[in-house]
């Protein structure tokens, strides 16, 4: 499972993704109730909820990104680790206790499911949710995507330094677009050597390979996917600032309510 191979970097290499927490906070204590994370990772979003003092369940398929999140609950107070309930299984086929108001698929995630599994997910969420209550996608911009280069060739992305160890760790990445199947192809590599101090004079390095297939649908094709899976009330955003989704937003947030008993 390729989270399980980079989990270590997880945390390392989205660090600085912080800009979607308010927002989700927002519909959070709009919802006034337990939250439904699907495909929670490491917590990122967790964290800041249970903090907060929302009432939260993450559920991920990923056994090594779910130990990171109970890592990054450990040190909090007790009443803020009470709030967190962490869940193994499958987003396109799951089932836990309960109803929720709010259900959250973050930044990306639901990209990784192709069309027969986006919908499994889908109908499991609506299943999930109480009456009235609102399912939350974060997608990137499919526009933005579409234009990705072809260019097939390793590029740097990040230089980190893991503060467990003080290792070096040069994050590449390699894009293959396939647009008649609306698939982004991509590639991380994570190259890790000791640090200076450790070791002066250099030392080994430990590559880690991991491949991702993201599929990316444009607003009427995700409209249609969540009309078949019993959603209406549909609002599409281009920003976490609630601007109105065009060609050129930086994401594409969709907001989708059902009026199920």
């Amino acid at each position: 499972m390729m989270y399980d191979q980079i989990a270590h970097y997880y945390d390392l290499t989205h660090a600085s993704l912080t800009e979607d927490i308010p927002f989700v906070l927002v519909l959070a204590r709009q919802a006034n109730g337990p939250v439904l994370e699907l495909g929670c990772g490491s917590g990122r979003l967790l964290l800041p909820l249970a903090q907060a003092g929302m009432t939260v369940m993450g559920l991920d398929n990923s056994a090594a990104m779910l130990a990171r999140a109970q890592t990054r609950l450990a040190p909090e107070p007790e009443i803020v680790q009470n709030r967190v309930t962490l869940r193994e299984g499958d987003m396109t086929g799951f089932a836990v206790d309960g109803r929720f108001p709010l259900i959250l698929i973050s930044y990306n995630t639901f990209m990784h499911l192709d069309n027969n599994q986006a919908l499994a997910c889908l109908k499991q969420a609506r299943r999930h949710l109480l009456a009235g209550g609102q399912l939350f996608i974060d997608l990137a911009n499919p526009f933005t995507i579409a234009d990705t280069p072809e260019d097939h060739l390793l590029s740097l992305e990040n230089v980190l330094t893991d503060p467990a160890t003080g290792d070096i760790i040069l994050h590449l990445a390699a894009n293959r677009l396939d647009t008649a199947g609306q698939t982004l192809h991509i590639t991380w590599v994570y190259d890790r050597s000791p640090g200076a101090h450790s070791s002066p004079m250099g030392g080994p390095v430990h590559r880690t390979i991991a491949q991702a297939t993201y599929h990316y649908r444009y607003p009427h094709q995700m409209e249609l996917l969540l009309q078949e899976a019993g959603f209406n009330h549909l609002t599409f955003l281009g920003a976490y600032d609630h601007s109105p989704f065009h060609e050129q937003s930086p994401r594409l947030l969709l907001l989708s309510k059902t009026n199920h008993p």
